[in-house]
Order: structure tokens, then C-alpha cells, then sequence
């Protein structure tokens, strides 16, 4: 009998460690609001416009996803229009599963993460840890009830963590067209033609006039 119960105690033992997710199941600390500030590289809140799932081993574990944020607002880091943010696809591996067309309150890092089995190639990270979260639509910098569309207004500790917010910079402009070129075998200036019609005339006008003054004589 003993015998018995310890082989169903190893075989649930070795179901549970089998079991996706489980082994490796994330557990997220509390941090307060300025820990999560000072911690980020970048904070900001934007919509998410793209996301893609990097590539790994068919036999490996689920690759993670970067998203592209269209940002409105950045409480820290460059002020950029547009951020790339990767996190691991599963909630177990302590990934944030961002919705397309939602806005957030995004905390990201920067640097080795430990994460991820695979080089996400983009030098922002986030996790299930970090604080993000959904908020209300808009461009304008956060308020206390932008916080509601995630379940909870945002408290006032949150909003004097971040701070005074500053808008994306826009895009850079598109170079302007090259001039025209003066040298070469290109056509010339349009007062260069205007000078040589004037002085053709005035060739023309000078022979007119010996032409009568011959046929006078």
C-alpha cells in the first residue's frame, strides 16, 4: 500500500511539472507607483496601430510579440510618435496581451530582460508586472477617470508619478526636391533665353535699317 501511494504521489508530481504554464507561472510583486516610473525606461500612453509574432523553433516554447504603439502622450523616456514594445505572448511567461486599436498607460525597459528564449531585436520590453494598463480613448495627458476603462480611476499617486507629460514629436518632413541644375548640358536659366531672343531682335532691327539705307542710296 505504501508502494501505491507514493507512485500516484510521483505521478502527480510529474503531471503538475509538465503541465504548460505551470512550472513557470508569474508571480508579479506590488511596486508602488514611482518604483514603476523610475524602473521604466519608457512611459507613455498610445494606441496600439500593429502587432507581429517573432519567429522561433517549431518545437520551442511560443514566441514573443512586439507591438507597435502610436503614441499621444510620453511621462518619460524620447519623445517619439511611434514605440516598439515586446512581451512574451503568454500570461505564464509574465506577458501583457495588448489589444489592437486599444489605448494603454505602457510601462517599458530596456536592456536583458531574461524573458525571452529568443532575440526580440527591439530594445523595449514590458511584462505582466510592470503597471501597464488600459485607459480611456484620447490624446490628452491622463486623468484621474481615464484610469475606468481598465476598472479602477487612476489614483492620485499614479498621476503625480508620472508627472507632466509631453507630446510626441511629429514626423520629420519629407526632403524637399532637389533645384534645378545651372551646369552641365541641362537646360539653362529662363533669363539667359530672354537675353539671347532680345539681342536676335535687336540684330535683326540694326540690318533692317542698312537695308534701307542701301536701297535709299
Amino acid at each position: 500500500m505504501r508502494y501505491r501511494v507514493l507512485a500516484v504521489l510521483l505521478l502527480l508530481t510529474a503531471a503538475v511539472v509538465a503541465t504548460p504554464g505551470t512550472a513557470c507561472a508569474c508571480s508579479c510583486a506590488p511596486l508602488e507607483p514611482r518604483r514603476q516610473v523610475e524602473e521604466s525606461a519608457a512611459v507613455f500612453t498610445g494606441t496600439v496601430v500593429a502587432a507581429r509574432r517573432l519567429k522561433g523553433a517549431p518545437s520551442g516554447p511560443t514566441p514573443p510579440i512586439v507591438y507597435t504603439f502610436r503614441a499621444d502622450q510620453v511621462y518619460k523616456g524620447r519623445a517619439d510618435a511611434e514605440f516598439q514594445v515586446v512581451t512574451n505572448a503568454d500570461e505564464a511567461a509574465c506577458g501583457y496581451r495588448f489589444t489592437t486599436g486599444s489605448r494603454y498607460l505602457v510601462f517599458a525597459s530596456a536592456g536583458e530582460s531574461g524573458l525571452f528564449a529568443i532575440d526580440p531585436g527591439v530594445p523595449l520590453h514590458t511584462s505582466l508586472c510592470a503597471g501597464n494598463r488600459m485607459v480611456r480613448p484620447g490624446v490628452a495627458p491622463l486623468r484621474a477617470d481615464d484610469g475606468a476603462q481598465s476598472g479602477a480611476p487612476l489614483t492620485a499617486g499614479l498621476l503625480t508619478a508620472l508627472g507632466t507629460a509631453t507630446p510626441p514629436a511629429p514626423p520629420a518632413p519629407s526632403a524637399a526636391p532637389p533645384a534645378p541644375s545651372t551646369s552641365g548640358d541641362g537646360p539653362g536659366p529662363s533669363w539667359i533665353y530672354g537675353g539671347v531672343a532680345l539681342a536676335a531682335l535687336g540684330l535683326a532691327a540694326a540690318g533692317w535699317r542698312l537695308l534701307r539705307r542701301g536701297r535709299a542710296a
